[in-house]
Order: structure tokens, then sequence, then C-alpha cells
């Protein structure tokens, strides 16, 4: 198992935010991570609630989608981040089979 997709378990079990690199013109992110699995397409994705650093749609704070193959590095932080969000949609449509998810 790569060292993301460790780091991505740990956080979502742990209820931690993460630090994360996009490639590209990802740039850094702080995110709160909510599921973790593959797609459709067999695509490992993140389902995670951004709440700072870049955004390619100048939308810094909200749920979006992230594939896991484009992180270059990440780093679990200090805080933790209340997991009661209150349109968190635990049967993602995009994430088809979960790897883990916050309960």
């Amino acid at each position: 198992m790569s060292p993301i997709i460790s780091c991505l378990q740990s956080a979502i079990e742990q209820k931690k935010t993460v630090s994360a690199f996009f490639y590209g013109e990802g740039g850094h992110r702080l995110l709160e991570p909510y599921c973790l699995g593959t797609t459709a397409d067999e695509v490992m994705a993140l389902r995670a609630f951004q709440i700072g650093g870049y955004s390619n749609t100048f939308t810094t704070y909200g749920w979006k989608i992230f594939r896991v193959e484009c992180i270059i590095s990440i780093d679990l932080t200090d805080n933790y981040f209340d997991s009661r969000r209150y349109d968190y949609i635990k049967k993602d449509p995009i994430i088809k089979e979960v790897l883990c998810q916050v309960g």
C-alpha cells in the first residue's frame, strides 16, 4: 500500500486534517478527508472538505473529489475535524467501492 493511501486512511480513522500537495497546478491544499475509494473507472479517489489552500476553480472552501494519483506529498496534521458536517453524503455517487470513510 502506498504511503499516501496509508496516510489518508489514518486521517479518516482519526478524523485529522491533512496537508496535501498536488502536481502541476494543483498546489497545496488543506483537507478534511471523509471517504477514500475507487470510482466506476477504478480510479482511487478522495472525497474531502477543503478548508484552505489552492483551488483551480477559485473555491478554496467546500466539498471536492480528488484523484489520489495526483497527490505528490501528504502530511497528517495535529488538527482534528468534526465529522458531523451537515451536508456529508455517506453513499457518495462518485466513489463506487469504499476503502474507508468517516463513520
